[in-house]
This record gives structure tokens, sequence and C-alpha cells, in this order.
């Protein structure tokens, strides 16, 4: 399942070193969403929900000036667990391989800007 987890610089840091991160949600194309959004397929979905996991990593960025950072993940299904609206609970850490892209945030700006996984370590100094 993709979800999209938003991240403070400090913990993308320490993800890309350790290879692993402990979440306790993601937001996640749960039923009630789907439902919600009957509408839309499932890019649309997908999208939603990135400009949803955006708003939270613009709140948690360390400056004003800041991207709001955000993972692109794939999920194991043993990894859910208790559902809510827009998002899931996770059971167990998010590994490195799991991280799909990343997504910066910009304020005022309705477009997020997309990075490849293997770009993530080399701009992570660029997002301060």
């Amino acid at each position: 399942m993709r979800a999209y987890l938003p991240i403070s610089h400090v913990d993308l840091a320490q993800f890309v070193v350790a290879q692993s991160h402990e979440a306790s949600r993601v937001f996640a194309p749960t039923s009630e969403f789907i439902d919600e959004n009957v509408d839309c397929d499932q890019e649309e979905i997908e999208y939603l929900l990135s400009v949803l996991a955006a708003e939270v990593a613009l709140e948690i960025r360390a400056t004003k000036k800041a991207p709001g950072l955000v993972l692109a993940l794939e999920l194991e299904e043993a990894q859910y667990g208790e559902t809510h609206q827009n998002s899931i609970s996770l059971t167990s850490p998010i590994i490195w391989e799991q991280v799909q892209c990343a997504l910066l945030a910009h304020e005022d700006d309705d477009e997020l800007v997309w990075f490849a996984t293997q770009e993530i370590s080399q701009e992570l100094d660029n997002w301060k």
C-alpha cells in the first residue's frame, strides 16, 4: 500500500543513517477515505493524501524557509494497525527500502517537488 509520511529534517537525517524509522501513523488510502472521495481515481487519491501529509510536514519543519518533507512509502500488509479516516497506525518500523521518493512542500505552493530516493541523502543539507 502506498502511504505518505510527513517527517522532520532531523528525523529524515536519522532515517538515512539508521535505515529504519519508527512512525506511529502515515496517511494512507483507508476505506473511509476512499468512500469519501468516490469520484477520485487511485492517482487522485494518492495526490490528496500527499497534500494532507504536506500540510502536516509544513507544520513540523524547523524553520519557515525550510520545505515540508514527505516520504512516499510502499508498506507491507503486516505493518498496518488500526485504520483511521485518512491514516493508518503502524505496528513495525519503516525500513529505507520502502521509501519510494521524497516530496517537498513549500509555503503557498500547491505543487509538491519530487526527488528520487537516491537523491535524498545528496539533497538533505539543502532542505534545512
